[in-house]
């Protein structure tokens, strides 16, 4: 009787903690939206202040020797107010800031989907694994909440390296996991980003042509990944050693370099062509997965935006 009873209490928490999770996704999806409506508010009122700019410039160019003699350190000043303006459209727009209610609500959603069969691999109770789940929501909502702060700089290098290095994983859940488990569950992740990225380069790749199809496609997206998900390219992170996104870009397109040099001796003119344009349109950014969720097919399905290499911070 104990055990059955025990049994029923469980199922009943499980079905409270699904409901819960149900209502927590559908006010993420909520805040979601309106977030993006509100960010879209702001870059059309940011248009509307450039315009603004571009136009009292108009007006100083026409007054320029009744208005003055400073008039070209007042254009001037217009001009980089209009050059922040735009960075801080671009940035804000590639990943606008989710508050901590919305960015948990979201993890809590997402990670028992990526992480949860994973679980049983790393021989861990039930109490362990709950424990392990927890740090990982955690773990990914400051990742949420914080990658806009990446984006625009604001980061100090140990901060950037704590929740976007290529051991940040490992770094935050030291304290529940052994070496062996740690190691495991940060193959698992690697894992999960070389996933991302072949779908977004896989795609990006099929668009640009059909020279490079079945195994030859398969060969130059195998060997790409290969490169910008080794120790060299360390393992794909946003961020460099140095805890720099500028860092990891260059490493980046280095990786690109070595995949190109493999893969030459490999595929023919036409396909290697194809090859370099491909490569060509990758070199002038990065990309960054902003959420990622599993279908009901077993794959990933993604939202993610393209910084241009411009933008990065130093």
């Amino acid at each position: 009787m104990d055990l059955r009873g025990e049994n029923a209490r469980l199922e009943a928490d499980v079905a409270d903690y699904q409901r819960q999770l149900r209502e927590q996704t559908e006010i993420a999806d909520e805040r979601g939206r309106e977030l993006s409506r509100r960010a879209g508010e702001l870059q059309q009122q940011l248009a509307e202040a450039r315009n603004q700019l571009v136009s009292l410039g108009g007006e100083l160019a026409e007054t320029r020797e009744m208005i003055s003699p400073d008039y070209e350190r007042m254009l001037r000043q217009a001009r980089e107010e209009v050059a922040r303006e735009q960075q801080a459209a671009q940035a804000s727009g590639a990943a606008p800031a989710m508050d901590p209610e919305t960015a948990r609500a979201v993890a809590a959603a997402r990670v028992p989907e990526l992480y949860g069969d994973f679980m049983s691999e790393l021989g861990l109770d039930a109490g362990e694994r709950e424990q392990v789940m927890f740090a990982l929501v955690d773990f990914e909502s400051m990742r949420s909440q914080l990658r806009a702060d990446l984006l625009a700089g604001n980061l100090a290098p140990q901060q950037a390296l704590d929740l976007f290095g290529a051991d940040a994983l490992s770094r935050n859940l030291a304290n529940l996991l052994g070496g062996d488990q740690l190691a495991e569950l940060q193959q698992y992740s690697n894992f999960l980003n070389r996933d991302s990225a072949r779908l977004i380069y896989g795609e990006t790749l099929s668009r640009m042509g059909a020279a490079l199809s079945g195994d030859a496609r398969q060969l130059a997206l195998r060997t790409l990944l290969d490169q910008l998900y080794s120790e060299a390219n360390n393992y794909g992170a946003l961020v460099g050693p140095d805890g720099s996104m500028r860092t990891a870009y260059n490493s980046q397109l280095e990786a690109y370099d070595r995949a190109r040099r493999q893969l030459r001796g490999e595929l023919n003119p036409e396909q290697l062509n194809q090859l370099d344009r491909f490569l060509d349109s990758r070199r002038n950014g990065v990309d960054v997965v902003l959420e990622a969720s599993v279908e009901e097919s077993g794959g990933l399905r993604l939202r993610n935006e393209r910084i241009a290499a411009e933008n990065l911070p130093n």
